[in-house]
């Protein structure tokens, strides 16, 4: 059975849900979800990539991720050029105005895209705050083809590393395979188990429900909980402590699976909720 995560049928039918349950994001699932599909092929998913030698299970025990992310080799010309294919699209969007020519100055770029990449596997954001100004861009719309690009081959470098070496026991906030921090999170199960999910290679985690990912501190009434009227699953729980908070989905009230791309998308409102309540998290 393929990954849901990577399968298209997978993809349209969680878009179908995303969409009746608030159709508000009709125009904006259908232009991520596109995006989406045209990172999913035979000739996109990093099958070739020599990831083995990269894992470095020592560092595990000592808290690390599996995949260090300052250092990663990836397929830089396969990831640009659907770098390029995903700006096209971007610009092509009726609702674009304001991204700015996208296409035309990453090619611009391209000698460099190996380092506009690794900006975005690296959260470097000032460096993707630059570039985007550079190009007369929009931030977010940079960073979302850079981190689709991404996607292929860093799901299967994840899949890889999580099949050489397992992460039961991981206790951290930040991802056991690659160290980015999480996206999102759900509750699943009768007991309402909570998981986290990578922002950059989607690979999920166990971790206790009343602490905090950023700042890992667990104190009672550090967490409030932030919800969006009439829309019952969803929520973002904001912590005193740091001021960063978590966009949460309790798949006990919604649809899954979770496909964090499509999931972020479909509740940027909760990030402006939350945002108004005095979140420090960009």
């Amino acid at each position: 059975m393929p990954d849901q995560k990577t399968d298209p049928q997978a993809i349209k039918s969680k878009l179908e849900v995303l969409i009746q349950r608030n159709p508000a994001y009709k125009e904006m699932c259908d232009f991520v979800g596109g995006l989406l599909l045209m990172t999913m092929g035979p000739d996109l998913d990093g099958a070739s990539l020599d990831i083995a030698p990269q894992i470095d299970a020592a560092r595990f025990t000592e808290g690390q991720p599996l995949l260090n992310r300052e250092t990663l080799e990836l397929d830089w010309s396969r990831t640009w050029d659907l770098a390029e294919r995903l700006a096209l699209a971007v610009e092509e969007r009726p609702a674009g105005a304001g991204t700015g020519q996208v296409t035309a100055n990453l090619r611009a770029q391209a000698k460099g895209g190996a380092g506009l990449l690794r900006a975005v596997l690296t959260s470097d954001y000032q460096a993707l705050e630059q570039a985007a100004h550079e190009q007369g861009s929009q931030m977010q719309a940079v960073g979302l083809v850079m981190r689709l690009a991404l996607r292929p081959q860093m799901l299967m470098a994840a899949e890889t590393a999580r099949q050489k070496h397992a992460i039961n026991g991981w206790s951290c906030g930040h991802c056991p395979v690659c160290g980015s921090a999480p996206s999102l999170a759900e509750l699943s199960g009768p007991d309402g188990k909570r998981a986290l999910h990578c922002a950059l290679c989607e690979t999920s985690w166990p971790y206790p429900r009343l602490k905090c990912p950023f700042c890992e501190k667990q104190e009672p009434g550090a967490i409030s909980y932030i919800k969006a009227e009439k829309e019952e699953g969803l929520q973002a729980e904001l912590c005193a402590g740091c001021g960063q908070y978590i966009k949460t989905l309790d798949l006990r009230l919604l649809s899954g699976p979770l496909i964090p791309p499509l999931d972020d998308a479909a509740t940027w409102h909760l990030d402006l909720i939350a945002q108004r309540h005095g979140s420090k998290q960009d």
